[in-house]
């Protein structure tokens, strides 16, 4: 009896020892110093992220987690994806809890939040690329819809990549992006089925002149946003704009906003990656021509580590006072684990 005791840990052993898994992770943390009609307000934020990744085979396994201090105790942990990757003959299967990011199609319009027991099952068919993915549970529209289910396609045309994503019961998805004539682009347009949601475009393009990348982002709704979680636009984590349009992102409060535009100029002197941002907000009640702009510079450290300082000032969004908002922050970043 201990002998086969014995063989069965021994085997378990094996198991895990030859299996592919690794532990990957990037934190984290932001100092602010901000001026405010007269008063001034210091605080800090900090947040650390793991990511476990299993795979043997055609099967793997991922846990991210995120600990920070942006919430009460009970959510300074969070879980935040759990799937399972595989294959089924052609059929590419990811099933669990899992969240799309902002590169993705309307990646910067939706937000890409994680819900429970989603499915998505894609293959390739000639040069296209074709999927099935639904949501089994209620949820906020993440993408797929709440108990939902959304059909999507991509392929490459002549260097320019299309995509299409229909949700039968709320939108239809559009884009491309590409790279013609020395110029990168990106175009998405939502159509959503409700009126009272109304549509949304967004773009960006940019280029280079000598040691300079030049960009011009946009994203425009034909309805503001209330804070519902019907808006227009629910992305609050943008990877291209200093300032956003979503109610619930760091600049909570932008009610009545429907359009954001900005200019980028980003360029690497002497090792330091330099980054401005100049843009502004569209919209009504106080929130016209709303200016914003974020000077951001970024360095590698010999531990491995990202510095990166960034210093941001923006008009202020309440109605009932003209006085500017200026926050500056300074952020230390191990490499990502993407």
């Amino acid at each position: 009896m201990k002998k086969l005791i014995a063989a069965a840990v021994a085997t378990s052993v094996s198991a895990i020892a030859t299996a592919d898994i690794s532990i990957t992770g990037n934190a984290n943390y932001e100092y602010f110093h901000k001026e405010d009609s007269g008063f001034n307000t210091n605080y800090a934020d900090n947040e650390i992220n793991l990511s476990i990744q299993g795979k043997s085979g055609d099967t793997g396994v991922v846990i991210n987690m995120e600990f920070d201090n942006h919430g009460d105790a009970t959510s300074a942990l969070d879980i935040e994806d759990t799937y399972i990757t595989s294959k089924i003959g052609d059929i590419n299967v990811k099933a669990g809890n899992f969240a799309s990011g902002t590169t993705a199609l309307g990646g910067e319009i939706d937000q890409g939040g994680r819900a429970t027991n989603k499915v998505d099952l894609s293959t390739t068919i000639g040069s296209a690329k074709v999927g099935y993915a639904v949501n089994s549970v209620s949820a906020t529209d993440e993408g797929y819809g709440t108990d939902s289910s959304a059909v999507y396609a991509s392929m490459n045309v002549g260097g320019v990549n299309v995509a299409v994503k229909d949700n039968s019961d709320s939108y239809t998805l559009v884009g491309a992006s590409g790279s013609a004539a020395g110029v990168n682009f990106r175009i998405e347009q939502k159509d959503n089925d409700s009126s009272a949601t109304g549509d949304v475009l967004f773009y960006e393009v940019g280029t280079k002149f000598g040691d300079i990348d030049v960009s011009y982002a946009a994203i425009d709704s034909d309805k503001p946003g209330t804070g519902a979680t019907s808006d227009p636009v629910t992305e609050g984590d943008s990877a291209i704009f200093a300032q956003e349009m979503a109610v619930d992102s760091t600049s909570a409060g932008k009610t009545n906003v429907d359009g954001v535009s900005q200019l980028t100029l980003a360029t690497t002197v002497d090792g330091t990656k330099l980054k401005l941002r100049v843009g502004e907000l569209q919209g009504s009640a106080g929130y016209q021509d709303a200016a914003f702009s974020r000077i951001e510079a970024s360095r590698a450290l010999a531990s491995g580590a990202t510095l990166t300082v960034s210093y941001d000032d923006y008009e202020d969004y309440n109605v009932a006072s003209s006085a500017a908002n200026m926050c500056a922050s300074a952020r230390g970043e191990p490499p990502s684990a993407e």
